[in-house]
């Protein structure tokens, strides 16, 4: 059976040389070697013989022998590498006179002359003429098997007649090796059968046939070349893929780029391969090796570069094939399967992607849908599969359900806004798919923050809150995966502020560090027992401060129950006539929340509000609450009182001590007196 016509080759010289095409654009393979392959084969056979060693019986009949020169060889077309000589006696017998007798008589005798006489001579022309692979194919397929044969076949190879190849050595020795090494030599042609008829020491007689009869065996060899072409259908290819992304390594910093180019070839369609190589190269980074390249490198050195990738490999698709040795009988070939690197073929594969991510961005808007209806890059993908597929990757945050911030908000008097966005969805999907994983979380261990600054705070609130009321994220909550993205849950709690339901004082409490730093350190939340009390504590002191010394006597409102919480996240606009908001303006509050997803960024937007009516006032600030009459109303009904003169003495050293301060110019700071006038009076 034919063993791969175009692949299969035997060497008698290996002659090495490189080829290398290189292929510059993605999943384009380096040309075919243009110019074809050539494997030298030359094979040396005995030509075959029909006699002869294992071939039957010489002839010994002086009349075959004969008709076989008579007819140069038709008698016995298959007999090859024969050659004989024809004779024939010729005998004279003279009668002489040897002597004489005692008589006197002639004594005759006859003087007898014989010899041969040579006549016709004819060898066979095997070892002159040139001789098709099917003359010779038995000893070809013999010796070196049914696929040699079918390579010298389909060559068109032709065998000659070889004076170099050595005698075997059977044949150098005994009688026949003395005839061989006296007259043929030991190379070329060989006799391993001769004969001579004639004979000497003894008249012929006359007519008698005799003959000189050899067969010879010799050898033909035939050089021919076998073409070698690439197979379309093996050429080099590169699947993997390529791609950046952020990634947060240090839970403590900013995400890095992570790097990663892993690319393999369909080796095993190729006989070898060698010199495989990845490469990448982004900003001043340059890394090269055999296997895939995976590292990380700061986001900001490479941000707006571009990364740059290749893979490639050498290939061959031959094999070195049929190396031959020797000459003659002692000629052997074996296929030998290594590579033939003078095949050798190249592919590379090469591209890039742009690193733009957008670590540290800072996204304004008037408003919070204004900053949420973006999407960063985070990461992108160059994919072969073969064909070539890129794709970016984003992450986006969204409002949860029942999140009901509102962008603007109309208010019919001077109440509350909430301080915080309400609840945010984050989704991310990453390249690696990491983002899968059940420990993927995206952002910092203390999360993302951000601060509160109102268009004015109350009074009492001022000095603690001039940079604004923090803003603290709890851990985000895993909502699993929906589609390919990997969605978190996150709630943003603020700075607390406490309202004494009497004077209306406020008292603030930082609760947004305090929620940090139990995430920092891994502990519990503060609970609302802890809030309240913590916080109530401090309204009191701040408030005997503020009131420079005056006790606290009023109640908190908003401190029995959990559910009352989100009311203290609130922002109360000032309700003091000392205040610069007016009805029916329009203000803004403006928020920026930090560190937000693996771009660590910034989103700074407003809450815009107006109000139409003052809380508090007179009939001419169109007030809600009218605290002034406008005019006064006779007494008809009234409750005598007697005091004695030490009661309104005293009565007039407690008005002294009074405090007239007032909470928002209006309400009186001091809530004993009351209670004092009750206690001199002796009223219950």
């Amino acid at each position: 059976m034919l063993k791969r016509v175009i692949s299969v080759f035997c060497l008698v010289i290996l002659l090495f040389s490189i080829f290398n095409l290189e292929g510059r654009k993605p999943l384009e393979v380096s040309a075919a070697t243009t110019t074809s392959i050539k494997d030298t084969i030359t094979l040396t056979v005995k030509f075959p013989d029909t006699v002869g060693e294992g071939f039957g019986t010489e002839p010994t009949n002086p009349e075959e022998i004969y008709r076989m020169v008579e007819t140069k060889g038709e008698s016995h077309p298959q007999r090859t590498g024969w050659g004989a000589i024809l004779y024939e006696c010729v005998r004279t017998d003279t009668d002489y006179i040897s002597g004489y007798d005692y008589y006197g008589d002639p004594i005759w005798d006859v003087h007898t002359v014989s010899g041969w006489r040579q006549g016709e001579d004819w060898s066979t022309e095997d070892s002159h003429v040139p001789h098709h692979p099917s003359e010779v194919k038995k000893e070809i397929v013999q010796q070196f098997g049914q696929d040699m044969y079918d390579l010298a076949e389909a060559a068109g190879a032709l065998f000659y007649y070889d004076d170099t190849t050595p005698v075997p050595a059977r044949f150098l020795a005994g009688d026949i090796g003395e005839y061989n090494k006296r007259v043929n030599g030991t190379t070329g042609r060989y006799s391993i059968y001769y004969k001579d008829s004639t004979y000497t020491g003894q008249h012929c007689q006359n007519g008698e046939k005799a003959y000189f009869y050899r067969n010879n065996d010799f050898f033909v060899t035939a050089t021919f070349d076998v073409e070698w072409v690439e197979p379309e259908d093996k050429q080099g290819t590169g699947l993997g893929r390529a791609y950046w992304e952020l990634e947060r390594k240090d839970k403590n910093g900013l995400s890095e780029v992570a790097i990663y180019s892993s690319f393999k070839g369909e080796y095993d369609k190729h006989v070898a391969v060698r010199d495989i190589k990845h490469t990448v190269d982004i900003g001043t980074k340059h890394v090269e090796q055999e296997g895939p390249i995976e590292f990380h490198i700061n986001a900001k050195q490479v941000q707006n570069k571009d990364m740059r990738y290749a893979f490639e490999y050498e290939y061959t698709n031959k094999k070195i094939g049929w190396v031959c040795t020797g000459a003659g009988e002692e000629q052997r070939c074996h296929w030998d399967d290594r590579p033939d690197w003078r095949a050798v073929q190249k592919f590379k594969l090469d591209g890039s992607v742009l690193v733009d991510h957008k670590q540290g961005k800072v996204e304004k808007s008037d408003t919070l849908d204004g900053v949420l209806v973006n999407k960063w890059v985070i990461g992108r993908e160059d994919k072969y599969g073969p064909l070539k597929e890129s794709k970016a990757y984003y992450e986006q945050y969204s409002r949860a359900e029942g999140n009901e911030w509102q962008n603007g908000v109309n208010l019919k008097t001077q109440t509350t806004l909430p301080m915080t966005p309400g609840k945010l969805v984050y989704a991310v999907e990453l390249p690696s798919g990491k983002h899968k994983d059940s420990n993927f979380y995206p952002l910092k261990k203390t999360q993302s923050s951000g601060t509160y600054k109102a268009a004015e705070l109350d009074e009492s609130l001022q000095a603690e809150f001039a940079d604004g009321v923090q803003l603290q994220q709890k851990v985000l909550k895993d909502m699993g995966m929906k589609g390919e993205q990997r969605q978190l849950e996150g709630e943003f709690v603020s700075d607390l502020f406490f309202t004494a339901s009497g004077t209306g004082f406020m008292s603030g409490y930082k609760y947004a560090e305090k929620v940090k730093q139990a995430i920092k350190n891994d502990q519990a939340l503060p609970s609302f027992s802890q809030v309240v009390r913590e916080g109530t504590a401090k309204g009191e002191a701040d408030f005997v401060q503020f009131t420079k010394g005056v006790p606290f006597e009023d109640d908190w409102v908003f401190t029995k129950s959990e559910e009352d919480f989100p009311h203290l996240q609130r922002y109360s606009l000032p309700v003091t006539p000392n205040s610069e908001l007016l009805p029916k303006e329009t203000y803004k509050n403006q928020l920026e929340l930090v560190d937000m997803g693996l771009s660590d960024l910034s989103f700074t937007f407003d809450q815009s509000f107006s109000f139409e009516h003052f809380l508090f006032g007179s009939g001419y600030d169109d007030a809600w609450i009218i605290e002034q009459p406008e005019s006064r109303f006779p007494v008809t009904e009234f409750e005598t009182v007697e005091l004695t003169h030490e009661q309104v003495k005293a009565l007039a050293a407690a008005e002294r001590q009074h405090s007239n301060n007032k909470i928002h110019n209006f309400r009186f700071v001091d809530r004993t007196f009351p209670d004092k006038v009750r206690e001199i009076r002796g009223a219950k």
